[in-house]
């Protein structure tokens, strides 16, 4: 893979995961100066345009991710780091789909039991991939 989309894939996994975690502390953990308000902190609305801005960079990276590395070991057979890097794929494409649901859901239930899965599998995606990138270190000078 290229160095660009290394560093692309790296900058938004950790700006979408931490921009999540963030607004979810926010929305779930901190209580409001303004009783008239739902946001539990004033940078509650802000962290979630960050995490919904920055998403589709990450899917973006995803995407090259896939075709220019993934894929590749899969064909070939490979087997460091193929557990890890099978089930960041699994867990990437209900994370995707999740996301937008959140927003187009009107019922109030559906939305929240959607936002709940949707923050799951976001957890498990960034320790998973904290684990993938522990797992091996890139071989033949290749970046990640």
């Amino acid at each position: 893979m290229k160095r660009w989309a290394v560093v692309l894939n790296h900058l938004a996994c950790l700006l979408v995961g931490l921009s999540g975690v963030a607004y979810g502390v926010m929305k779930y953990f901190m209580a409001g100066s303004d009783p008239d308000s739902r946001a539990g902190h004033p940078w509650q609305q802000p962290m979630l345009k960050l995490h919904v801005l920055a998403a589709p960079f990450l899917v973006f990276a995803l995407g090259l991710v896939f075709s220019g590395h993934a894929l590749k070991r899969l064909q070939a057979g490979e087997d460091p780091g193929r557990a890890s890097g099978t089930g960041l794929l699994a867990f990437a494409t209900p994370l995707v789909l999740t996301g937008p649901l959140i927003q187009v859901f009107t019922g109030d239930a559906a939305r929240q039991w959607t936002g709940w899965i949707h923050a799951a599998l976001g957890a498990v995606y960034v320790l998973a991939y904290a684990a993938h990138l522990l797992k091996k270190a890139p071989a033949d000078g290749e970046a990640g």
